[in-house]
């Protein structure tokens, strides 16, 4: 039993594998749409297996086919959110000249892309770190770490621009600006209603928080912008 759950929705190394067959990669596509529209009306503690699997209009057996149990679902999601991002950061990287761009480019596709994948993926990760913070268990924390997989990827293509940073300790700005402006992002799209500003009239869309986050973090850098 463990065996075919695991044959269906993940290889032995833990990257995604979709299943191979259309009926089946239909079924988990109905299970996942279910949940992500289920984290949109409640907290996903409040989400049941019979639930999931009635809003899929499928069965709890079909749900156990797939996942050990409910938290295997929310796991999938995060490795989905995960694959998303990088896939978003080779696509960048494949189009013509993108590794050439300079520094202010690439921060600025860089926070692009951390906001578009954040808001995809928002009932799921914001289901993650719930969980992450509310127990103590390795597997929810070891998920959370997951999560920031691609984050490496993005240092990286920020830090080949080594040379139009101003910043003292380049190594230091990079990884410390990143995450202020990762934590933002999640802070912002996850949490909104526990922002400093979350009363404000003025309306910052996730357009206007990628440019604004671009502006502060390049001047963290030390890198002069218009």
């Amino acid at each position: 039993m463990t065996s075919t759950r695991s044959s269906v929705v993940r290889s032995p190394r833990g990257l995604l594998r979709p299943p191979k067959q259309a009926r089946s990669r239909k079924t988990l596509g109905r299970f996942l749409d279910a949940v992500r529209e289920l984290l949109d009306e409640k907290n996903f503690d409040e989400i049941s297996v019979t639930e999931i699997a009635a809003r899929a209009n499928s069965s709890v057996g079909a749900f156990y086919a797939r996942f050990e149990d409910k938290d295997g679902l929310l796991d999938y999601l995060g490795e989905l959110f995960s694959e998303d991002m990088v896939s978003e950061i080779r696509r960048c990287e494949s189009e013509s000249g993108c590794q050439d761009l300079p520094l202010e480019q690439t921060v600025r596709q860089t926070i692009r892309i951390l906001v578009e994948t954040h808001r995809r993926h928002r009932g799921a990760l914001r289901a993650l770190v719930i969980r992450s913070l509310s127990t103590g268990a390795s597997r929810p924390i070891q998920r959370a770490r997951e999560l920031a997989k691609p984050v490496p990827t993005l240092v990286e293509q920020i830090e080949r621009r080594r040379a139009e940073i101003n910043h003292p300790t380049p190594e230091i700005a990079v990884r410390l600006g990143l995450e202020m402006v990762a934590s933002t992002v999640r802070d912002r799209i996850l949490f909104p209603g526990l922002s400093v500003t979350a009363s404000s009239s003025v309306p910052i869309t996730d357009a206007v928080l990628a440019e604004e986050l671009a502006r502060a973090f390049l001047g963290f850098l030390g890198t002069d912008t218009d």
